[in-house]
């Protein structure tokens, strides 16, 4: 069997800060509000760790929407996969790494619906599996994600995992036993106890620090 790469998906493998500001433009748009209520949209969303029954019940709250929380973050899980779409340079590394024999997989913490992000992108076809934890009943950084993406994927828990936030995605890397490459995102690590073993910017520098690595 061959090793495994697994990444994170949201601000990983695909932008998400991106892709949710062009949503809350459109949201803002179609409802008519205050252009000025964007920022509090951006912050209320927190980088997407604030759930989305709590997100939209402080928009539900704020804007008065008639609409049920349950039915604003199904619209909402419909609506959003289509502000992705492939980005040709993170491709071309994906299968950079299958064609050096890497398999490649997904382990996400989110609803079934991150699958649909996947598809838009154009990720299902450079990877070979992927793991979303409201699918599987079980999230990162269990260990049991990771075995599951890794079996997914033909192959040992041997290998890289690639993602943007420090406890779910590196300390959950390192205690599978895989080495992990942090996604700064402008960010610097400011964790004592625990780091990656490398620190890029994007998917490519990420895929090349893997190809050369001993």
């Amino acid at each position: 069997m061959n090793g495994v790469v697994l990444f994170d998906l949201d601000n990983t493998l695909i932008d998400r800060e991106r892709a949710f500001h062009q949503w809350a433009r459109q949201f803002v748009t179609t409802r008519n509000l205050d252009p000025a209520e964007l920022s509090w949209i951006v912050s209320v969303d927190a980088d997407g760790k604030a759930s989305r029954p709590a997100f939209f019940g402080a928009l539900k709250a704020r804007f008065k929407l008639s609409e049920s929380e349950e039915s604003l973050v199904v619209t909402y899980q419909e609506e959003v996969p289509g502000f992705y779409e492939p980005e040709p340079a993170i491709l071309a590394a994906l299968q950079a790494l299958r064609s050096a024999g890497w398999r490649t997989g997904v382990i996400t913490n989110g609803p079934a619906s991150q699958a649909n992000k996947i598809r838009s992108a154009g990720l299902d076809v450079v990877l070979d599996a992927w793991c979303i934890s409201g699918v599987e009943g079980v999230a990162k950084p269990e260990r049991r994600i990771f075995e599951e993406a890794a079996r997914r994927c033909g192959a040992h828990l041997e290998g890289w995992m690639v993602g943007d936030t420090p406890d779910i995605d590196i300390q959950g890397g390192i205690a599978a036993g895989l080495r992990t490459i942090w996604m700064a995102r402008g960010r610097e690590w400011n964790v004592a106890t625990y780091a990656p073993d490398i620190v890029v910017n994007d998917i490519p520098e990420a895929v090349h620090r893997i190809l050369e690595a001993p």
